[in-house]
């Protein structure tokens, strides 16, 4: 072959085998004249090869790169390389994505006499990874809930509000406190407060190594709201490094009892307990007695 013009485009077994791909082929000159073009390429642009020969590629074929440096045959022949990507081709009112792969057409010479791209309508495979990708993301934010759900329960678990004794909730804690999960265990300290409508809190820290000025504003803070709900807080286990951070950071520890150990809180706060049953039986005792005497004057 001498040159492109010379190729022989009725010759029936050429004819036959661009017809069977399944893909769009063409090829231009270096004027962009189309000299060939497979019935698959035509009738995606709505037309007969026929229709297409000895004219221009960009009247055929619409897209955002014809008639631009961008052009993907100019680009191939004229950095003598193979170009690949994927447009929009713009046909009847619609545009349909196409994936493109264009590359130089030599003589035998060697010399570059046009080019010979190939397409295809990438419409269905672009819908299915849309699908797959939708596909991935609710199955990444379902894990994300599921993480977030076994964080919970996690936290959870770590801050366990017990019942000790009839009228006395423990918070015994463990590990790294910071400012949330501080924050989540003091407020199922209330919920469980107001549920068990309990006179006693205690908030032991001895498994938890250390903590900061705004995790200690938070204890306290929880305490002031505690004796809000008319029940009082018994801060245990706080050990030599946590008590410098308390006394450097300023806190007011006045509305907090603090004792050495949980079962030392727990002792205080059955004593306490005891105490004010004690009274009430005695001034029920009174009560009694001032009726009997208002009924023996009767």
């Amino acid at each position: 072959m001498k040159d492109i013009s010379e190729i022989d485009l009725d010759e029936g077994f050429l004819s036959e085998i661009i017809n069977a791909i399944t893909s769009g082929i063409f090829v231009t000159d270096m004027e962009n004249n189309i000299l060939m073009i497979n019935s698959a390429g035509a009738k995606m642009v709505g037309k007969s090869p026929g229709d297409c020969f000895d004219r221009k590629c960009y009247d055929i074929f619409d897209t955002p790169m014809c008639r631009t440096e961008q052009c993907t045959c100019k680009l191939a022949t004229a950095n003598n390389t193979v170009n690949h990507g994927e447009t929009m081709l713009h046909i009847n009112d619609s545009d349909i994505p196409i994936e493109f792969t264009s590359r130089p057409l030599r003589n035998f010479k060697g010399e570059i006499i046009g080019c010979v791209e190939n397409f295809i309508n990438i419409s269905e495979r672009l819908e299915k990874d849309h699908i797959i990708m939708e596909q991935k993301e609710e199955l990444l934010k379902k894990r994300e809930e599921d993480i977030r759900h076994l964080q919970d329960e996690i936290l959870e678990l770590s801050t366990p509000v017990i019942e000790v004794w009839d009228g006395i909730v423990a918070l015994p804690l463990v590990g790294t406190l910071d400012s949330h999960r501080a924050h989540t265990a003091m407020q199922r300290l209330l919920e469980s407060i107001e549920y068990t409508r309990s006179s006693f809190v205690i908030i032991d820290i001895t498994g938890v190594p250390t903590v900061d000025s705004e995790v200690a504003n938070h204890v306290l803070q929880t305490a002031g709201a505690v004796r809000l709900m008319g029940c009082e807080t018994i801060l245990t286990g706080v050990g030599p490094h946590i008590a410098r951070v308390i006394s450097e950071g300023d806190v007011d520890l006045d509305n907090i009892i603090v004792r050495a150990r949980m079962t030392d809180g727990l002792h205080y706060a059955i004593g306490k307990l005891a105490e004010r049953k004690e009274r009430m039986n005695r001034v029920a005792s009174l009560i009694e007695v001032g009726g009997s005497h208002a009924e023996h004057k009767k």
